[in-house]
């Protein structure tokens, strides 16, 4: 029968395959969306492709693959005019905060410029969301010039998540969701107080090619279930 099915979909031009469901997500947001996809593709039976990485990464890759779904920040979605956005899905707010490694002392977000904090990591502000939110951050919040000289400036989220897990730095910026995700790795984490980064609107977006993959309107349809907003719950949005 799966031999017919795909003969079908070898010869038919008008029909997207439902097994060619290909989705691509920020670094930042890799754990949720992992879990999301394994649950839906015990349910549904089916297979999606996931793409993880900064979200310049993610445009690039968007421009030559199939994609069909982006999950990332609203706001930098539609500042790509050569994206197709069919519509955005809202999933979460996205929070900031500072996670700080085993052995280290912070009690506020002040801390982050005294002498004792030595290594500040953060994500590329051009190529990610969280690292655009921690630059806001040290300018609105006036410690740029104190925490300049011993910042760290990587690719991703992950990146800087590992980084404190192995205290490589003291400090670094990332999102909810990785500090959650690494809790029993690092000392803890400050949320960064949310007047000094511009808000974060973590959404999916629904590309042109969705319009006729069954098993990408099932994903959307999924995202929306009590299933699926608990998880991203459970990951700080």
């Amino acid at each position: 029968m799966k031999k017919v099915f795909l003969l079908f979909c070898l010869f038919s031009a008008s029909m997207v395959c439902a097994e060619s469901l290909t989705i691509a997500a920020g670094a930042g947001y890799k754990k949720p969306v992992q879990e999301i996809v394994k649950v839906f593709e015990a349910q549904q039976n089916e297979k999606v492709d996931a793409i993880y990485g900064n979200m310049a990464q993610i445009f690039a890759q968007a421009k030559q693959t199939e994609i069909s779904i982006l999950i990332a920040d609203k706001k930098f979605l539609e500042k790509q005019k050569e994206l197709k956005v069919v519509d955005y899905l809202s999933l979460g707010e996205g929070k900031a905060v500072l996670a700080y490694a085993k052995g280290v002392t912070l009690e506020n977000w002040e801390d982050i410029a005294k002498d004792s904090i030595k290594r500040v990591a953060m994500p590329d502000a051009k190529k990610a969301i969280y690292g655009q939110a921690g630059a806001e951050f040290l300018e609105n919040a006036h410690v740029m010039q104190s925490v300049k000289d011993k910042l760290l400036v990587v690719a991703t989220v992950p990146q800087v998540a590992s980084y404190v897990s192995t205290h490589e730095v003291d400090v670094g910026i990332i999102n909810l969701s990785a500090a959650l995700d690494n809790y029993t790795k690092i000392g803890g984490y400050i949320k960064i107080p949310e007047q000094y980064y511009t808000k974060i609107d973590i959404v999916a977006a629904r590309l042109g090619s969705c319009q006729k993959n069954v098993s990408c309107q099932a994903f959307i349809e999924f995202l929306k279930t009590p299933e699926a907003k608990k998880i991203f719950e459970k990951y700080g949005l």
